[in-house]
């Protein structure tokens, strides 16, 4: 029997929080596979980084996060500071969702309840950004900025065609976007013209899938896409690229793989999106920090 404890973000998914939640605790407890929960509810910013760094994980065999994307930054900001290497499960109640989708996470409540008797784990790698934390991306530029300026009602209202429209209506000023970038990686340093740049540890980022292709969460590295500044014609044709999975060989494209980085804005300042939610301004120093976490996985 063991015991467990829920973070929840009550803003975050009322299906998932109202039509599966109590469903989930009253199985796992009537089928004797827990025998004591505690839940916990977000109010503000930041609850769920200090009820996760400030709980004694002797308490408790697992946490479960329930949230979005940002949700889960927290709690695992909370975890690493702590050095909490309790095994986490996730349930997605955001609007994207990336993480939890590039992990394959069941959605139904007895799937959920398989995964969590099986008990199946992983160690997953963690960005570290300055004193920030990330646990799928780190972006700056062209469209990085739509996960919060986007509201929470038509988040809520809309789910991720929020983003797209929020996108296409700014698309004109969008293009406009030119970053002088300095780059230091891998014993060398880059000075690209840019229109964006994406930090990440998986392959998905806003919701497409593959758009980096190398990254794996296990790999003890971080993998950084610049897309170069270039004229719409050649977007375009980066975009078809995408979509027959072979855009990381476009001449408009910078791929690394590093587990350390530094990057510079030489021309204005710019802020970087972590996991959905603003962040720090560049310059930035981002390190990997290999098998920070320990995730349930099916």
């Amino acid at each position: 029997m063991k015991k467990c404890l829920f973070i929840i973000n009550p803003s975050s998914g009322q299906n998932i929080l109202q039509n599966k939640l109590d469903q989930l605790i009253g199985k796992l407890v009537l089928q004797g596979f827990v025998n004591h929960v505690d839940v916990f509810y977000t109010q503000k910013k930041n609850d769920a980084y200090y009820k996760a760094k400030d709980t004694d994980e002797k308490d408790y065999d697992f946490f479960i996060s329930v949230g979005g994307d940002g949700t889960l930054n927290e709690v695992i900001s909370g975890m690493v500071d702590s050095h909490k290497h309790i095994p986490l499960c996730l349930m997605a109640a955001g609007t994207v969702n990336d993480f939890a989708n590039y992990l394959n996470l069941p959605t139904e409540v007895d799937a959920i309840i398989s995964m969590i008797k099986n008990f199946k784990t992983i160690k997953s790698d963690v960005g570290k950004i300055n004193n920030q934390y990330f646990i799928n991306v780190a972006a700056g530029g062209m469209f990085s900025d739509i996960s919060f300026t986007v509201s929470k009602e038509d988040k809520k209202k809309f789910g991720p065609l929020a983003y797209y429209v929020n996108g296409l209506l700014n698309l004109h000023s969008q293009l406009k976007t030119n970053l002088e970038l300095e780059i230091e990686a891998n014993h060398q340093t880059l000075h690209l013209e840019a229109y964006m740049f994406a930090i990440t540890n998986t392959n998905r980022v806003g919701g497409f899938d593959g758009l980096i292709p190398y990254a794996d969460i296990c790999d003890g590295k971080l993998d950084l896409m610049v897309v170069k500044r270039c004229s719409i014609t050649d977007l375009i044709a980066l975009f078809k690229d995408y979509s027959f999975g072979k855009h990381d060989k476009s001449p408009f494209i910078e791929y690394i793989q590093t587990s350390s980085m530094k990057i510079s804005c030489l021309n204005q300042d710019v802020i970087i999106d972590i996991d959905g939610e603003q962040g720090s301004h560049l310059p930035v120093t981002i390190e990997n920090i290999s098998q920070a976490i320990t995730l349930l996985v099916p």
